[in-house]
């Protein structure tokens, strides 16, 4: 098999279910071994695409012509492909409580319409991995693309925490954590004497108060925030897209889980970020029932480990 022989990848439209992806690469590998593979990404997510550069299975980023559909063009590229992944771009989950019998990379690749990426993958090959082609840190002025040197200035990240607190703007769900809850632990985190860094969407609200260890970094393009994320020493955060981006580069995180979903009665760690650098707690009924005690003392474990 040679590079004539094309694939039309994995297509999603949110951040985390397009990490949750990145095994469906080594999948085509395995059974179409040296194959051009189209790496498809909506439109609405094409913020994330920086991500993807250098990834050795990914022959060629392909962003689709319209917001959340494929246009004519999409189509006509995909029916030129001889292995298409759901190029009607219709979902259809293995049942309606899903999140009670399966995880959520093997979901994905069901939802591309691969029911067998389980016996075909090792299960070291069911783990997203993100290749880091990049230099971490912000450069001088980080909001300049045409910044001519690589000199860069990342004190601000000694000895610090990176808080990805809210999922979709989410701040007072049972999938994340409250602003009173933040600002509860995000003193205790100072009081070890670490600087707290916000990343996530520019309307969040503060998560600490009054302290010059607080730097919220919110307004930064996204490829900005996981570059500066990288740099940190730890990050904090919930099952959403920016821990999952953690994940697939191995930054040591604390995952803050609960049961959110419908009727979710079993199977508590299907949405569960995958990264071999973190400590997952979990409580039923809603993070804020995480205490925040129990945060520390394994935030300073993980950091002990490193």
């Amino acid at each position: 098999m040679d590079k004539n022989f094309k694939i039309w990848g994995v297509s999603y439209g949110l951040l985390g279910d397009l990490i949750m992806g990145l095994p469906v690469l080594t999948y085509f590998e395995k059974k179409y071994p040296g194959s051009y593979k189209y790496w498809v990404i909506e439109k609405k997510c094409a913020y994330s695409a920086f991500l993807y550069f250098n990834q050795p299975l990914i022959d060629r980023i392909h962003i689709t012509g319209t917001w959340t559909r494929f246009s004519e063009e999409d189509v006509e590229i995909a029916k030129a492909c001889d292995v298409r992944t759901n190029i009607e771009h219709t979902y259809k989950h293995s049942r309606s409580d899903w999140w009670n019998y399966a995880r959520q990379v093997e979901e994905t690749a069901y939802l591309a319409k691969i029911f067998d990426l389980k016996d075909v993958l090792t299960e070291k090959e069911m783990y997203p991995k993100l290749h880091r082609w990049f230099d971490v840190g912000l450069d001088d002025n980080s909001m300049n693309a045409y910044k001519k040197t690589n000199d860069q200035d990342i004190s601000i990240f000694e000895k610090s925490i990176a808080i990805w607190p809210f999922s979709t703007a989410d701040h007072q769900g049972k999938r994340s954590p409250s602003v009173e809850w933040w600002r509860k632990i995000t003193p205790m985190i100072c009081e070890l004497g670490y600087k707290v860094i916000h990343f996530g969407y520019p309307k969040d609200p503060d998560i600490l108060i009054g302290s010059d260890s607080y730097v919220k970094l919110t307004h930064l393009p996204f490829f900005e925030q996981v570059k500066a994320s990288l740099a940190t020493t730890a990050s904090i955060g919930l099952d959403s897209g920016g821990m999952w981006v953690m994940g697939a580069y191995s930054h040591p995180a604390i995952h803050l889980m609960s049961n959110w979903l419908p009727n979710h009665n079993r199977n508590y760690f299907c949405l569960e970020p995958i990264n071999k650098n973190a400590i997952t707690l979990f409580e039923k009924n809603g993070v804020d029932n995480i205490r925040q005690q129990v945060v520390v003392e394994k935030l300073e474990e993980l950091i002990g480990k490193q």
